[in-house]
């Protein structure tokens, strides 16, 4: 199977060679991770390291380039792998302004590392996929990165043995859109009575809905939907005003963090780009379905996001006014929001 895919592989680079190995599996009707398993013994190479143990490690790398990604945005950041912080199931790397993650590592399954080749040479990665194939989280080498560091943690983790994916291409449904039988009024009470932002998890597991069904159960002050082009409104107005923001994208296994200033927006295609000297976002503006300003309670007062989500009710990215623990959160922020054209329906 591994050799048949990875000689099916090689015809449709050659055919489509600037497509990426994520497109390409795709194509060839895998997961990117079980490609990636069939280029073992040409130019991968599979690891036997729990995902703590590779995070450790990687503090050793100096400088990299962090991708993390879902169907729909691209996250890149450069940065270091300092300040890990883990528990048994999750943890977080904590550069505000820099590499900033927060992980989820019961979903970190298998890790490759690579050596492709390129148009601008040869080009190293690691790269960390779910029990399901998805790529949770990929880390790239730079010119700034301990190549010594790199080679040495490789050779530590290198395995002989490469296990299939036990659960191939099948990871499970988005949750179902139809509205389930919800104490709206209990819900908003638990919401309003919120002194954290994270509490709100909790929240949504109590009562059994998503998140975009928790919006629209609730009083439009804490949830509203607005148009679609809110994302490139809120990016171009942040550029125009510096002040700073944060973009989170995840996935099952990740989430990303970009806190700063925005230098350059532009649009190519379908894609809607953010290019700052060590941040870059790629999000694919056609799939967002539905986007929300919510507003949570927290001791320092309201904090309000940016949710954007796909038609399969997946989060594609959520946004932030840049706010220390503390503080209150940025007026010029709310400004922002306030100025996006709400909806007066519900999305779909």
């Amino acid at each position: 199977m591994s050799h048949a895919l990875y000689t099916r592989y090689l015809e449709a680079r050659q055919q489509q060679p600037q497509r990426y190995a994520r497109d390409l599996a795709q194509h060839l009707g895998v997961s990117e991770g079980e490609l990636t398993r069939a280029r073992v013994g040409h130019d991968a190479r599979r690891l036997q390291v729990d995902a703590a143990t590779l995070l450790e490690a990687c503090a050793a790398l100096g400088e990299i380039k962090a991708i993390t990604r879902n169907e729909y945005a691209v996250h890149e950041h450069l940065g270091r792998y300092t300040n890990l912080s883990l528990s048994e199931h999750g943890g977080l790397i904590l550069n505000p302004r820099e590499l900033d993650l927060r992980l989820f590592l019961q979903h970190w399954h298998s890790v490759f590392a690579l050596c492709e080749q390129s148009a601008r040479g040869e080009r190293l990665s690691l790269q960390c996929f779910d029990q399901y194939g998805d790529a949770v989280h990929k880390i790239y080498a730079t010119e700034q990165s301990d190549m010594d560091a790199w080679q040495a943690l490789v050779e530590r983790f290198a395995s002989p043995e490469n296990p299939a994916f036990p659960n191939g291409t099948t990871p499970p449904p988005a949750a179902s859109a139809a509205m389930p039988t919800v104490d709206s009024a209990a819900l908003e009470r638990e919401w309003r009575a919120m002194t954290d932002v994270h509490q709100f998890f909790p929240l949504l597991r109590r009562h059994g809905v998503t998140r975009q069904q928790a919006f629209a159960a609730i009083a439009d002050d804490l949830a509203y939907p607005v148009d679609n082009g809110a994302l490139q409104q809120i990016l171009e107005q942040a550029r125009h005003d510096q002040n700073e923001i944060m973009i989170f994208v995840g996935n099952r296994g990740c989430v990303q963090i970009f806190t700063g200033q925005i230098a350059q927006v532009t649009t190519h295609q379908q894609w809607l780009n953010v290019f700052n000297p060590r941040f870059t976002l790629h999000l694919q503006a056609p799939a967002i379905a539905s986007s929300w300003v919510t507003r949570k309670p927290t001791r320092d007062g309201i904090v309000s996001s940016l949710e954007l989500f796909a038609a399969d009710g997946s989060q594609i990215a959520q946004l932030f006014g840049q706010r220390t623990e503390g503080n209150a959160e940025q007026p010029r922020w709310r400004e922002q929001l306030a100025a996006l054209a709400a909806l007066t329906e519900v999305p779909a």
